[in-house]
């Protein structure tokens, strides 16, 4: 069904026509408005030149009551697969990731535990303990969550974060941390990393507690980067952050085919303040990402290029206009490649566009109208889907239950998590129950995705054990073990570290143990 005949048919269950909804818009906006939708309007959609704007898409979902985000879907706007690029955006900085759920009646594969009758190993592949079991609306799966968090993608020019995370982890941030003065406590060396905003935008750190409601950015590496802040005034703490998901292997970013040198100049610290209208938001988002208009719009063009559409790309001179200019953009790729670069909320861009977002639709377009794909399982018998236990009794209970929150909106970008091509649920395995902490890693890990292609060990000889890359082996006995190993001739050797006073194990490789792949992804709580 093409989107003419799903404008039409979602048109048509509200008892609508084009005629009527022409009338209708130039009855409530005008018929100069952006909003007005004219009544050629299908004629002009037939043109593949032919852009909707998101005024007209709004005039939509306000008549219709069909939902904003499920037009622009109809559109071929479907929002959480393309907020997946937001994961690829080359960061200088620490950004916050956008983890709304727009699409939260698509339906989403769920799994239940299996039949389970001993303790649950140590470590295991997770297609042991949990199968899958049919699909479930993203709604019914959101209720699970207990809190929400924030979350952020460290930048690679971080220092406050670097080493202890690495450039392209994502952080989970607890905002009740923020309120209940844990920061108040700290003393800088190993204590918790905040996320905290400043003039410059966002960064990792550890916090030393000051008098006066003043905090230091503390930075053992690169002492002169050290900066003292006033709370509330040109810092604000968003939050501590609780766990991590952190990158061993990664699909390559987005090429910059140019790099902005920072400035070595130490700039005064600015006042914290929100910005007042479209373009000053973009102005201290540009600026806070370390970005020039031709950095942008190079980004754009790479987003464009993964996307298949020209209209995502935005020239240097249209950045520098959007900036000046009091009309922001009315079409829709705009909107989303400014969202993509600047690390800047949808919702919010909408807003600043002047949209009247508590006016928009709120029900949800059926299945049969969107395009939206119905399992073959779930038609006719969507009882027995209703009836599949979401959090089960046991594992899957605790493990919600332990979460409290778990990311949806990272469901499409699991690939790029992973570096994993076609990522399944036979590449990830359970970890939690290791207590041997062959690795400083494997502290507090949960789960971690493997390359089960990967299979040759690093040769023996670097001393640079934690970063080096870990490995999951399979023992003869049925039981895993993960650390960093190393294979000389027939003998493989999965080393401990120092500091864990942690004993190396030897094996004969393919008779006592063997290699089931390399750890690429680690999924791990933090503090």
């Amino acid at each position: 069904m093409d989107r003419i005949e799903q404008l039409r048919e979602g048109l048509a269950s509200r008892g609508l026509t084009l005629h009527s909804v022409s009338q209708k818009t130039a009855e409530l906006f005008g018929r100069y408005s952006p909003f007005y939708i004219p009544h050629n309007w299908y004629r002009r959609l037939a043109r593949s030149q032919s852009i909707v704007t998101v005024h007209q898409v709004f005039a939509l979902s306000r008549l219709t009551n069909f939902r904003f985000s499920d037009w622009l879907t109809v559109f071929g706007y479907d929002l959480d697969p393309i907020f997946t690029l937001q994961l690829r955006m080359p960061r200088k900085w620490t950004a916050i990731l956008d983890s709304t759920i727009h699409a939260t009646q698509d339906w989403v594969p769920w799994f239940v535990e299996r039949d389970f009758t001993r303790t649950v190993p140590a470590i295991a592949p997770l297609g042991v303990i949990v199968k899958w079991a049919g699909t479930r609306r993203a709604a019914d799966l959101l209720a699970l969550n207990k809190r929400e968090f924030l979350y952020a993608v460290i930048g690679r020019r971080d220092v406050y974060a670097l080493p202890h995370f690495v450039p392209g982890s994502i952080v989970r941030v607890d905002k009740e941390r923020a309120k209940d003065g844990l920061w108040r406590d700290q003393s800088g060396r190993d204590g918790h990393f905040f996320l905290v905003e400043h003039n410059r935008g966002w960064t990792c750190t550890r916090l030393c507690a000051l008098a006066d409601n003043r905090v230091l950015l503390h930075c053992p590496q690169q002492p002169c980067a050290e900066r003292e802040l006033q709370i509330g005034t040109n810092v604000r703490i968003l939050g501590a952050v609780d766990a991590e998901i952190r990158p061993g292997a990664q699909q390559p970013p987005i090429h910059l085919t140019r790099e902005t040198q920072a400035s070595g100049k130490v700039r005064p610290e600015e006042f914290l303040c929100e910005p007042t209208g479209f373009g000053n938001l973009l102005v201290k988002s540009r600026t806070s990402a370390g970005l020039s208009f031709r950095d942008a719009s190079a980004i754009s063009r790479a987003i464009a290029n993964s996307l298949s559409n020209k209209h995502y790309f935005i020239a240097p001179g249209t950045l520098s206009d959007y900036e000046t200019l009091r009309e922001p953009p009315r079409h829709i790729p705009k909107i989303i490649t400014l969202s993509l670069i600047y690390a800047i909320r949808f919702d919010r861009l909408l807003q600043l566009s002047g949209l009247p977002l508590d006016s928009v639709g709120e029900e949800p377009m059926p299945d049969g109208i969107i395009g939206r794909q119905t399992p073959a399982a779930n038609r006719g018998s969507r009882n027995a889907v209703q009836n599949i236990p979401l959090n089960g009794d046991g594992f899957l209970k605790s493990l919600i239950a332990e979460w409290e929150e778990v990311p949806f909106f990272l469901r499409f970008a699991l690939d790029e998590i992973t570096g994993l091509r076609d990522f399944s649920l036979s590449d990830v395995f359970w970890v939690g129950g290791d207590k041997s902490q062959l690795h400083p890693l494997l502290k507090n890990a949960a789960f971690v995705a493997v390359n089960r292609r990967a299979k040759k060990p690093d040769s023996p000889g670097d001393d640079g054990i934690c970063q080096e890359h870990l490995y999951l082996i399979l023992r003869r006995d049925g039981t895993y073990v993960c650390g960093r190993c190393t294979l000389e001739g027939s003998s493989l050797t999965v080393h401990g570290y120092p500091r864990g006073h942690v004993p190396s194990h030897n094996f004969r490789d393919g008779i006592d143990a063997e290699v089931v792949g390399q750890v690429t992804t680690i999924l791990r709580r933090i503090g």
